[in-house]
């Protein structure tokens, strides 16, 4: 809440204004123009996304000051403030701010101390965490309310305070609403398919929207999206229910198509596991993981997971990098970990996934083995088809800079998170050369963070020790080399073209190492980048890496 002093000011500033839904007060870049005092409604702060989008940074509620940072600053907005509902606000134009903030020193203690906390974290009352989350159901047989009350008491569980509201709630007055928000964390208003009114109602009260959707294709009209804030800023889920013994998924991808989604979860009816993820995500409680790319030294992600399940602590969204996106897929698809040490047995440590050495006009290997095996372990699945949220990152030579893939063939994807040039024939899609995704971000953490509000997790590979003047010795020498087959790992150029690329993102690394929760780097220098027969050592490195910092993980623990 805004302190005494400034609280004084913004009370003999005039009236109050209207900002609409789906009105802006401010964009970023530009000027301010006053401080202002959210009287009434709420307002979202959002921040532009790597992919376009904008993140929610924070829901600010009645009380809430907003340009106090801005003008202790450069004047510039960095985001954007838009009503999520009608919202009333008072101004203080910036002219006369400033010349009290020069005259008063209660009223530029009050401005630092609220900008302070803004800086330092989202305020009690500017959590980033929807407060009404409105729940339809847009496919035939699917209860909208049973549903509610199964995430309540999920919810409930975390330590929420919590209530469902369901078509009972339009008859209320506003102030009984306000109240109820007032007095519960999450208030979660439930409409049917068939409840128009309430859902037009419901539209206008939410600060997110929630579509329980069926496996099949979608069947929808227009959608209950309110004033225009929900769809302009993508503050929409979409939630697939599918049988509770359904293990492969199909065809989500026309949900994201359909609708403005910025999320799109999986879970199966009746499984308390999936409410409960759920439940971590809407409470600001769950955990997001994002492996680096590092060759054989990716190996080491295993070893953290391995940690990770025996502390108890859960996965929620993942991304990853090169080899970290291949480690990351197979958590998305589901893989047990007796699983995942089975699949990267079969596809890298049997037999060097680089064995079809061509003659280098484009790369040193023809890519054939890598596409055989990721169509082994990974079939046709679609990334929206993936029981966890899953990104990764190539690089794009067309335009340059990151291409990130968060839709279509998974396969496809991984395999243009891998090519690392020079090795790996680039990927050519929609006119676009793709290339291994370390040359531009090898730990994309803002993939991840951009999705949920709970901690995420860093796991770097590629942080190690680099290259040794042994690593580039041709060992064993001569014919011998090629007749134990030793070539299949390739030549030592393999392991400079690869250190290469983890080297060049090292700006982006240290960006994401500042903004990640936890940041585990195993200690891998006895395991070399193309030596694929190295798992249990570099299993072993992460397993190690990620006990260290037990403690830390174990707070996050569900």
């Amino acid at each position: 809440m805004a302190e005494d002093a400034l609280a004084r000011v913004f009370n003999r500033a005039g009236p109050t204004f209207t900002l609409k839904g789906g009105e802006a007060l401010a964009r970023p870049g530009q000027p301010i123009d006053a401080l202002y005092r959210l009287e009434a409604g709420r307002i979202a702060e959002l921040k532009p996304g790597p992919d376009g989008t904008s993140r929610l940074v924070a829901v600010h509620r009645p009380g809430a000051m907003l340009g106090g940072v801005e003008a202790l600053g450069d004047g510039v907005h960095r985001t954007s403030l838009v009503a999520l509902r009608d919202s009333e606000l008072r101004s203080l134009p910036i002219r006369k701010a400033e010349r009290l903030l020069r005259r008063d020193p209660h009223v530029l203690a009050d401005v630092a101390r609220a900008a302070l906390r803004r800086l330092g974290g989202p305020e009690p009352e500017a959590s980033r965490s929807s407060s009404i989350l409105g729940v339809v159901a847009v496919s035939q047989g699917l209860n909208a309310r049973a549903f509610a009350e199964r995430l309540s008491q999920s919810l409930q569980r975390l330590g929420c305070r919590t209530v469902v509201l369901g078509s009972e709630a339009a008859l209320w007055e506003p102030a009984a609403l306000s109240q109820m928000e007032e007095t519960h964390d999450l208030v979660l208003m439930a409409a049917e398919q068939d409840q128009a009114d309430f859902i037009a109602f419901c539209a206008r009260q939410i600060d997110r929207l929630v579509l329980l959707a069926g496996p099949g294709r979608p069947h929808i009209g227009a959608l209950p999206l309110g004033p225009g804030t929900i769809e302009a800023h993508r503050l929409v889920d979409v939630i697939v229910i599918h049988p509770p013994e359904a293990k492969h998924l199909g065809g989500a991808d026309a949900w994201l198509t359909a609708t403005p989604a910025s999320r799109l979860l999986h879970i199966r009816r009746d499984s308390a596991a999936d409410c409960d993820r759920l439940a971590r995500i809407y409470a600001g409680k769950s955990v997001g993981l994002v492996l680096s790319g590092g060759g054989a030294r990716a190996y080491a992600h295993v070893g953290v997971l391995r940690a990770m399940g025996e502390l108890g602590v859960p996965i929620d969204f993942v991304a990853g990098t090169s080899m970290g996106a291949i480690i990351a897929a197979g958590v998305a698809m589901g893989w047990s970990l007796d699983e995942m040490d089975e699949r990267l047995h079969d596809a890298f440590v049997s037999s060097s996934p680089l064995g079809d050495i061509a003659f280098p006009i484009i790369a040193m290997s023809h890519g054939a083995e890598v596409e055989e095996r990721l169509e082994k372990h990974f079939g046709n699945v679609d990334i929206s088809d993936l029981w966890r949220p899953f990104a990764c990152v190539s690089t794009d030579l067309t335009n340059g800079g990151a291409y990130v893939h968060k839709r279509g063939l998974l396969r496809r994807a991984l395999r243009s998170s891998l090519s690392l040039p020079g090795l790996l024939p680039p990927v050519i899609e929609d006119g676009r050369v793709l290339v291994d995704g370390a040359l531009v971000d090898n730990m994309p953490a803002e993939l991840v963070q951009a999705q949920h509000d709970g901690p995420t997790i860093g796991v770097n590979v590629a942080e190690s020790r680099g290259l040794k003047p042994e690593d580039l010795k041709l060992e064993p020498t001569g014919v011998t080399w090629l007749a134990t087959g030793a070539w299949r790992r390739g030549p030592p150029i393999v392991s400079i073209l690869m250190r290469a690329a983890t080297v060049g993102a090292g700006n982006s690394n240290e960006a994401s190492r500042n903004a990640l929760d936890l940041y585990i780097v195993p200690k891998l220098e006895g395991v070399e980048l193309r030596d694929w027969k190295a798992y249990k050592p570099a299993v072993q490195a992460g397993y190690s890496a990620a006990l260290a910092v037990a403690d830390h993980l174990a707070t996050m623990a569900g």
